[in-house]
């Protein structure tokens, strides 16, 4: 009986980390969005859009022609969209006078997975 526990255990940790070899770690440090885009601004000196996700999972995003997956519908405004960000950008960058500013406050860049609603 007890060494039928001990091998149920050491299965059970065997099963964990073969799994833990197979997935990637890249995931683990890109955090998800999710939400409705309520806003898409082209930033005319960095040559990437502003974005503004709604709940549940929201906020400013960078999004730099990020391959998509489903409908293909970034930068569109008024769509569901999905995906991962890296917590760091380049920002938002627009004309002003003689030279460039930077507007809005993104959370991060939109990474290599993301997907749309129609």
């Amino acid at each position: 009986m007890f060494n039928k526990k001990i091998l149920v255990f050491i299965l059970i940790i065997a099963i964990v980390v073969a799994l833990g070899l197979f997935f990637n770690k890249s995931f683990a440090v890109t955090p998800p969005f999710g939400g409705f885009v309520t806003t898409s601004f082209y930033c005319s000196c960095s040559g990437n859009f502003l974005l503004t996700i709604g709940p549940p999972l929201g906020g400013q995003f960078i999004y730099n022609n990020t391959p998509q997956f489903l409908n293909e519908q970034l930068p569109r405004l008024g769509v569901w969209a999905l995906g991962l960000y890296a917590p760091m950008s380049i920002g938002c960058w627009v004309p002003a006078g003689h030279g460039c500013i930077q507007i809005g406050l993104p959370l991060g860049t939109i990474t290599s997975i993301v997907g749309t609603s129609l």
